[in-house]
C-alpha cells in the first residue's frame, strides 16, 4: 500500500481545519471559536436595532413566492391577529420555477413542463396550509398565478407582450383558485392585479420585498408594490429572505438567537427589530413544515429564520435627507 507523503497529510489536514472552521461559522457551533464569533456579531448586531412599535389595523404582505411570508413575517403577522387587526398576504408567483423542487418530490433528475405546473399546484396548497396555521383567514389569501423567476423579464422585456415561462411552457395564469385564471403573464397585467388586490384589502400598511433582496423575483415584486402603496399613500415597510451568502446565519433552527440584518443601514435608513414570542415561534415552526417541498431542498436555510424576532425596513419619508455617512453605499 502507498502510504502519503507527510507534505499531502499535512495540507488534507489544514484543509480539514479550515472546513470545519468553516463550518462552525456559517451553523454557530459555540465549540468552535468561529462559531462563538459567529453568535456574538449576531446578537451584537440585533442589539443595536431600535425595537418597531407593533403593527395594527390591516397589513398586507406582498409575497414573491409561497413561504416568503412564513419566513420574514411568520410572528409578525400572527402578532398583527393578536392585537384585533387584519393580515391579507398576496402571492404573486406559484414557486413553478425551482426545478430542485420538482426533482425532491418526484425524486428523479429529469423533469418536464406538467411536473412544474404540479409543483405550483402543490406550493399553492402548501401556502394555503401554512397561512392557516399563522390564524389568516383563506378569504384573505391571493394567488396571482404569475411565473417563478419571470417577474423581472415580465416587468421589463414584456410589460405589453405575453411572457412565456421556460420552466411551464405557459403564457398565462394556468391555476385554478387565482385572482384571474387566463390572463396573459404581461407586466401590466401584474400592475393592474396587484392594484386590484390593493383596492379590495385597503391596507393600512404595506409589507414588501426589500430592493437589497438578492432574488431578481423580490428586487422586482420591491418596486411594483412599493411603488402603488406610495401613490396610495399607505404606509410602507421592507422586508428580507435572500440577504446574501449564507444569510441568515447561524444556519438551522436556533430559536434562542435574534436574527440580525446583512446590513444594520441601508441608504441612511436602519432596520428595525419585531420581538416574537415562543407562542409565535412555535406557530411559525408549524407553518414553516406546511412547506414540506422547501424543506427537502434548502431545510436549514428555512429553519433560520425561526428567531426571537423578525425584521423590518421602514420606508423613507418622501423628500427625507439621506444622512452624508450614508452616501454612495
Amino acid at each position: 500500500m502507498r502510504l502519503y507523503r507527510p507534505r499531502k497529510w499535512k495540507r488534507l489536514a489544514a484543509a480539514a481545519v479550515i472546513l470545519l472552521l468553516l463550518a462552525a461559522f456559517i451553523n454557530g457551533w459555540y465549540w468552535l471559536p468561529t462559531g462563538r464569533l459567529t453568535v456574538h456579531q449576531v446578537k451584537a448586531a440585533a442589539a443595536a436595532l431600535p425595537i418597531m412599535e407593533p403593527l395594527s389595523g390591516r397589513v398586507l404582505f406582498v409575497s414573491p413566492h409561497p413561504d416568503d411570508e412564513t419566513l420574514a413575517a411568520g410572528g409578525l403577522l400572527q402578532d398583527v391577529i393578536e392585537r384585533g387587526g387584519q393580515v391579507y398576504v398576496v402571492f404573486l408567483t406559484s414557486g413553478d420555477g425551482f426545478e430542485w423542487d420538482a426533482r425532491a418530490t418526484n425524486r428523479e433528475v429529469n423533469v418536464d413542463r406538467a411536473d412544474m405546473l404540479r409543483l405550483g399546484l402543490r406550493r399553492m396548497n402548501e401556502a394555503r396550509a401554512a397561512t392557516a396555521a399563522l390564524g389568516i383567514p383563506k378569504d384573505h389569501i391571493f394567488f396571482l398565478g404569475f411565473p417563478d423567476q419571470g417577474l423581472t423579464p415580465i416587468y421589463l422585456q414584456n410589460y405589453l407582450s405575453p411572457y412565456t415561462s421556460p420552466h411551464t411552457g405557459v403564457n398565462r395564469v394556468p391555476y385554478a383558485g387565482t385572482f384571474a385564471p387566463g390572463k396573459p403573464y404581461t407586466g401590466k397585467e401584474l400592475d393592474r392585479q396587484l392594484a386590484a388586490v390593493y383596492d379590495q384589502v385597503k391596507p393600512d400598511t404595506v409589507l414588501a420585498p426589500s430592493a437589497q433582496d438578492g432574488h431578481p423575483d423580490h428586487r422586482t415584486a420591491a418596486y411594483v408594490s412599493s411603488r402603488l402603496a406610495t401613490q396610495r399613500g399607505e404606509k410602507l415597510y421592507f422586508y428580507l429572505v435572500h440577504g446574501g451568502l449564507e444569510w441568515p446565519l447561524p444556519k438551522g433552527k436556533h430559536e434562542e438567537l435574534p436574527l440580525a440584518p446583512p446590513r444594520p443601514t441601508w441608504q441612511g435608513l436602519k432596520w428595525n427589530r419585531y420581538p416574537v414570542t415562543d407562542h409565535q415561534r412555535k406557530r411559525q415552526i408549524e407553518a414553516i413544515k406546511a412547506y414540506k417541498t422547501q424543506l427537502m431542498v434548502v431545510p436549514r436555510f428555512m429553519w433560520a429564520f425561526v428567531r426571537q424576532n423578525e425584521l423590518l425596513l421602514p420606508a423613507p419619508a418622501e423628500g427625507a435627507p439621506i444622512p452624508p455617512a450614508d452616501l454612495g453605499k
